[in-house]
């Protein structure tokens, strides 16, 4: 797996590029270049909970019930550590950088 700093400058520019894409009413090809943004920070408590939050743009729209409604629990439950305990579930080395610290 790459490093942090890489994993992050990767997401960011999936997400602009996302971004661009939904701008230009592609929604499709905006939730897939936000999904493989979010599959690079799973690991990353601040950089997970940016990327459900580009997701949650996108999925409103394409499926309002099932992973709009995920991606709106997580962001809820963000304060409570929700993002902390998924970064230990897949045995994050990196969670508590500055880089992936949420304070």
């Amino acid at each position: 797996m790459q490093d942090i700093a890489t994993r992050s400058s990767d997401a960011a520019r999936l997400w602009q590029q996302g971004d661009d894409a939904l701008a230009a009413g592609q929604a499709e090809q905006a939730y897939r270049l936000y999904t493989e943004a979010h599959d690079l920070v799973t690991d990353c408590p601040k950089l997970h909970l940016r990327a459900h939050h580009q997701l949650r743009r996108v999925t409103r729209a394409r499926d309002p019930r099932g992973e709009y409604l995920t991606d709106t629990l997580l962001v809820a439950l963000a304060p409570l550590g929700v993002f902390e305990l998924i970064a230990v579930f897949f045995r994050s080395r990196v969670a508590r950088t500055v880089e992936c610290r949420r304070s």
